[in-house]
């Protein structure tokens, strides 16, 4: 009689495949993680303009430049983490739909104990570059909104998230937003206080609440079929058969939609669309930075 090996589930496998699935798990081999990135770039790229504007002494080009790719960085890399975190509570749900069955953790590739290890040290390396970014200054503040919102998400797909309609996509939001509190502290943490930050990037969060909002409701119908036979809970619940019209009411300040309610794939087109959408404002608010640093007097400094 032959004893199965424990092990069996997990095959030796090279570092080399580990760590292409680790990168994987982390979404890092695709532009998903990039989403992440645009609030913080956005507002510190905005935030360096307007502070250009006040006083064009005040800074320089290459501290926002710096400030702006450390932001960038930290939201990268702190999304990666996120998206272990999500597999790994969603690791059976996903071995189940189609498009997420050959995922590391629901294909059983990658064990918990690597994956865990993987996710730590994203958020070890976020953590020291917020601490650079900021000078030490209001880091867990930043820090533990964006974590906390990360380690509710993927409960909110949950039947009973559902119950008390609250929505993944609703967490989501949030911490797509959040990173603007960041990219807004990376320019005027020394004089303002959190509160004072937090206040001048309410709008701009908003904003970024509601784009995430229509945006990851449209992504997500990818899986209807298969999400509705497990009972994930999705925004695009409320709408029922309407789902075109819910999301044209969500996208009133997109002036292209392009999704069919009767090609779920389609979701996945227009994901791709707004993130161009994305990168195209990060370039309006480098040029917006250009034009306000144009007539300054030379003033070379990482530092302020």
């Amino acid at each position: 009689m032959t004893i199965p090996n424990k092990n069996d589930q997990f095959p030796r496998r090279s570092t080399s495949h580990v760590l292409r699935d680790l990168l994987r798990l982390s979404r890092f081999d695709r532009y998903n993680p990039l989403f992440a990135t645009f609030a913080g770039v956005w507002s510190t790229l905005l935030a360096g303009a307007e502070k250009l504007a006040d006083d064009r002494t005040s800074t320089s080009y290459v501290f926002i430049s710096r400030q702006t790719f450390l932001c960038f960085l930290a939201s990268y890399i702190f999304c990666g983490a996120g998206m272990v975190w999500n597999d790994w509570i969603d690791r059976d749900i996903d071995a189940n739909v189609a498009r997420t069955k050959d995922r590391p953790l629901a294909a059983g590739r990658l064990k918990t104990g690597e994956a865990m290890l993987w996710m730590m040290v994203q958020v070890a390396v976020s953590w020291g570059i917020l601490q650079i970014m900021l000078s030490g200054k209001d880091v867990w503040s930043v820090l533990l909104p964006a974590a906390v919102a990360s380690i509710l998400y993927p409960y909110g797909k949950r039947p009973l998230a559902q119950r008390f309609h609250l929505y993944p996509q609703y967490i989501l939001g949030f911490t797509i937003a959040w990173p603007a509190i960041a990219g807004c502290a990376a320019i005027h943490n020394q004089k303002l206080s959190f509160g004072e930050i937090a206040h001048h990037c309410l709008p701009l969060c908003t904003m970024i609440f509601f784009w995430t909002l229509y945006l990851n409701t449209a992504y997500s119908y990818q899986d209807v079929v298969d999400d509705r036979k497990m009972g994930v809970n999705s925004f695009y619940n409320l709408a029922g058969k309407h789902i075109h019209l819910f999301l044209v009411m969500l996208a009133t300040t997109v002036l292209l939609l392009r999704f069919d309610g009767s090609q779920p794939t389609s979701g996945g087109t227009l994901h791709k669309e707004n993130f161009l959408l994305g990168v195209w404002t990060v370039a309006i608010c480098m040029v917006e930075v250009f034009l306000r640093a144009g007539n300054a007097p030379m003033h070379i400094s990482v530092f302020a």
